[in-house]
């Protein structure tokens, strides 16, 4: 029988129309088997979510524990310790057992380190280290001031004499929270000139605000058993 419909390159045609299927219907159906699977992995996480409390809990637990964890820190800058009548720096305020600063108890002073509590949380912060002492191997007088400060300015040649007169007992540094915002923030200051006493370690011992003396500055540093 004669096909006169016949028409060259014909057989071709329908041969690359047979191998294209196959590969269309394979895309579609990896498309589905995606589909259905992503459906399905929702479907679950929801179904676990409402009807399993108590993986719903652990879930809650293990989120609290880390903004535990990452938030637990508060800012102490400073502990004096004196048996019986302990205080420290919290955010730039003296603070003594008891006390609450933006919704943290402190529960206990210690030499170096102080016990904390919010809520249901409890956690023991060290005393910050500061460099100011430790590269000199020296104690630290550091004052935070300001050249357009009065007081600061009438310090200046006290803190002068000193740094000439014991250099070799303790250091004397200064900083200007004007030029130095961080600094300031650091510290944790309010209001200037203050004075911190560093140990040879670097951590604080005592803070004072205001003009200081340089009979006071010394007689300071001999309460604090570092006699000169």
């Amino acid at each position: 029988m004669i096909n006169f419909d016949y028409q060259p390159g014909a057989d071709d045609d329908v041969r690359k129309q047979t191998v294209q299927e196959p590969v269309k219907i394979k895309k579609q159906l990896r498309f589905s088997y995606v589909l259905i699977l992503g459906i399905a992995i929702v479907f679950a996480g929801c179904v676990i979510y409402n009807f399993f409390p108590s993986l719903k809990g652990l879930w809650s637990t293990a989120a609290a524990k880390t903004v535990r964890v990452i938030k637990r820190e508060v800012p102490l800058t400073g502990i004096f310790y004196v048996e019986g009548n302990a205080a420290a720096i919290v955010d730039g305020k003296v603070v003594k057992e008891g006390d609450v600063v933006d919704g943290v108890r402190i529960v206990k002073i210690h030499r170096h380190e102080v016990e904390f509590q919010k809520s249901d949380r409890k956690w023991t912060q060290k005393m910050p280290v500061a460099d100011e002492g430790v590269s000199s191997g020296l104690p630290v007088l550091l004052q935070l001031g300001s050249s357009g400060c009065p007081p600061c300015k009438k310090m200046t040649p006290i803190l002068d004499d000193l740094r000439a007169d014991y250099e070799r007992k303790f250091k004397v540094r200064y900083i200007d929270v004007w030029a130095n915002t961080e600094a300031g923030n650091k510290y944790g200051i309010k209001k200037i000139p203050t004075q911190i006493f560093f140990d040879k370690e670097g951590r604080e011992l005592y803070r004072h605000v205001g003009f200081y003396s340089r009979k006071e500055i010394l007689a300071r540093w001999k309460k604090l058993d570092i006699g000169f």
